[in-house]
């Protein structure tokens, strides 16, 4: 589908959009799929190079049940499956960046997703370079590629979703760039990945894109930040500033399905993702 072709309808009512979020808190089951985590394996990547098996059975025993990542770690696919079902660990993600989505590298990225069971295939970074500078033919080629891969991602039972960085909420000509890939992208084929740490760091305020467009939101990276200037100013999730309670309030009408524990690079892998996990359980949602 080529931008101009499409006109974005939202995918709920205006009755819909109107719920006031802090209604929805009751309205959660036991078996609400927000409460089975997942883990992105940069938090655990020392960790991993050492003994991946040892890691992903640790990552198991915390309570962990998804699993984003990359490669196989020197194992065939089918084999580090059944391993990962027989821990009780789901692969859910992974992928590269949008140049690491073009031709063969495409076929590749999504025959792996589908030999390891993943249900997604994410674009980590939607520039061609450092994205530093972004222009309107660098955003329009993002937006026009997030279809045609979400088009061949559909068309393998994988759903295409796209991670933001903070340079996603740049303006050009009073645009924000992430707004504007919002609402040029076919919810059929595009969901996002959000960043919490990473909007954090963008100045946004994500409760009016959960609002604006319902339902968009299917994976959320948990990432907390230090009280910083520095755009590396990583902390465990639940140790620093972002207000994870007031964000999640709006789960429901944003779609969130899963949450996703980050962080680069802690000085404590296994403590960090423990507490991690541990703080998330601790909440009332």
């Amino acid at each position: 589908m080529k931008r101009r072709d499409f006109l974005y309808r939202t995918v709920a009512g205006a009755a819909g959009v109107s719920l006031v979020p802090s209604l929805l808190t009751g309205c959660m089951s036991e078996n609400d799929p927000l409460h089975d985590f997942g883990l992105i394996t940069n938090v655990v990547q020392e960790m991993i190079k050492q003994d991946h098996r040892e890691t992903l059975a640790m990552l198991a025993d915390m309570g962990y049940k998804y699993l984003e990542f990359g490669g196989t770690w020197g194992e065939e696919p089918a084999v580090l499956k059944n391993f990962m079902e027989n821990i009780g660990l789901i692969p859910l993600a992974g992928g590269a960046s949008i140049a690491g989505l073009q031709g063969d590298d495409l076929k590749k990225a999504i025959d792996e997703s589908i030999e390891l069971g993943k249900k997604y295939l994410v674009c980590y970074w939607p520039w061609m370079d450092g994205g530093e500078n972004p222009t309107w033919d660098a955003v329009n080629f993002a937006v026009d590629e997030f279809h045609r891969i979400g088009e061949k991602c559909k068309k393998h039972g994988l759903r295409f979703a796209f991670h933001n960085h903070h340079q996603e909420f740049q303006k050009l000509d009073d645009q924000v760039i992430y707004e504007y890939i919002l609402a040029n992208t076919d919810p059929e084929l595009v969901t996002m990945e959000v960043d919490l740490y990473w909007t954090h760091k963008g100045g946004a305020d994500l409760k009016e894109y959960f609002e604006k467009y319902p339902g968009r939101f299917e994976l959320v990276h948990v990432k907390d930040s230090y009280d910083s200037p520095d755009m590396n100013s990583f902390a465990c999730v639940g140790s620093g500033i972002i207000d994870f309670p007031a964000l999640f309030m709006f789960r429901d009408i944003a779609g969130f399905k899963h949450l996703i524990v980050e962080h680069d690079k802690p000085e404590h892998e296994r403590e960090c993702a423990q507490s991690s996990i541990d703080y998330l359980k601790s909440l009332a949602f």
